[in-house]
């Protein structure tokens, strides 16, 4: 068990007040209001040590414990901290795969009971279209898919060509999709711009 004094250096070496345990002379130090007052053989203060803290410290596995506390951390080298680095972007990437798989099992669990219950299910196709003239050629002006402009009426006449509504129906029922739906909204008041707005489902596989 250290005594008072050796405990107060001890406190001071950890404080960094003092870089050596010579520099404290104990029959210069005392102890005055609750604190251990630590001085030099010319009797400046080098420290003020609060007598609890003091009790700590003379606990050997305290003190070794605080002593560790202070040790500089070790500085790593470039490749270390990239090597650190890498390590954690691995480890965050594999944490999210895995959360991916758990999502994905998921999915396919909700899937496979829907099928097992009967129930199918389906993707949505939209379109909204206007003809160029009076739609006797079924030529395409504006054209949308899905909310996604296609072509608009500002470049109906470039080179950018879409397909016939015929082209285009052709297409989509090869790709095993069927109308269910058909609006026309002629806007006489305005500009006479007449636009059909078609809807298609297939089954999901």
């Amino acid at each position: 068990m250290l005594s008072d004094f050796e405990a107060a250096v001890e406190a001071a070496l950890i404080r960094q007040e003092i870089n050596s345990k010579e520099i404290a002379d104990e029959e210069r130090s005392t102890i005055f209001l609750g604190k251990f007052i630590l001085k030099n053989s010319n009797g400046n203060v080098l420290s003020r040590i609060p007598m609890d803290r003091i009790q700590e410290l003379k606990d050997p596995d305290f003190l070794q414990l605080e002593k560790e506390k202070c040790k500089p951390k070790p500085t790593l080298s470039k490749e270390e901290i990239e090597a650190k680095e890498k390590a954690i972007e691995e480890k965050e990437k594999a944490k999210k795969e895995e959360e991916l798989q758990k999502i994905k099992a998921a999915e396919e669990e909700r899937i496979n009971n829907l099928k097992a219950n009967g129930i199918k299910r389906w993707d949505y196709k939209h379109i909204r279209l206007d003809f160029k003239g009076r739609g006797i050629t079924q030529e395409i002006n504006l054209l949308d898919i899905d909310g996604e402009r296609v072509r608009s009426w500002t470049d109906n006449f470039s080179s950018k060509e879409v397909p016939t509504l015929p082209e285009l129906f052709a297409k989509l029922g090869d790709d095993g999709w069927e109308m269910i739906s058909h609006v026309v909204n002629q806007d006489i008041t305005q500009n006479g711009v007449t636009l059909h707005y078609y809807n298609f489902k297939r089954e999901k596989l």
